[in-house]
């Protein structure tokens, strides 16, 4: 929030008239404010969901429910698909989003077949990891918390393959940089940054 210029093309009420402050069941309209009771928030449902049972299964419905339990204390539309057309931050444009319920479920629906990466040695578990969350980074589902949604997404389906993955020791920075390179198809960085989060339980 604040960092990006937000562009939509098709559709736009999800911020108070006038300012790029997204309307909010808080009814803080300060951005910085807005952050930080954001932060807050959705730490403490982050650390609830890191303490129930990971999913058996991964689909769109789990990444949208994932939203929901994260968000749904701050905006309306927690859990719910973006409205508009198409929708892009900084030089990046995500999926239309009268699409993305479509690929979502073919994304997904290939996971599955995947078998959810299960009996994967670890350099290809990650390099499938780091495939699935760009992939779901391009479609960019919801109008805001897409990276902490689909980070939880991928923490518990790296559990039920018998992997911890865990990005508390990633910098920011480099996560976003390794996250734009993967969105243009170079997925080096993030498989570098996945090796270092990932760990077999196994191991421990």
């Amino acid at each position: 929030m604040g960092k990006y210029n937000y562009n939509y093309q098709g559709f736009e009420n999800y911020c108070y008239p006038g300012t790029d402050i997204l309307i909010n069941k808080l009814n803080i309209k300060n951005d910085e404010q807005l952050s930080m009771a954001e932060r807050d928030i959705t730490r403490l449902k982050l650390l609830k969901l890191f303490q129930s049972p990971a999913s058996n299964k991964f689909d769109f419905a789990l990444l949208c429910s994932i939203h929901k339990e994260i968000f749904e204390d701050i905006y309306s539309w927690a859990g719910q698909v973006r409205q508009g057309d198409f929708f892009s931050k900084g030089g990046s444009i995500f999926c239309r989003g009268s699409l993305i319920k479509s690929n979502a479920n073919t994304i997904l629906g290939n996971l599955a077949n995947e078998k959810y990466l299960c009996n994967l040695e670890k350099p290809i578990f990650i390099s499938r990891v780091a495939y699935y969350m760009s992939e779901i980074n391009a479609l960019h589902p919801f109008r805001e918390g897409n990276g902490r949604t689909s980070r939880e997404f991928f923490r518990q389906l790296a559990l039920h393959a018998n992997y911890l993955l865990d990005f508390s020791n990633t910098k920011k920075e480099d996560l976003l940089v390794a996250d734009i390179n993967a969105f243009n198809g170079v997925y080096d960085d993030l498989i570098i940054i996945l090796d270092s989060a990932v760990r077999n339980v196994r191991d421990l």
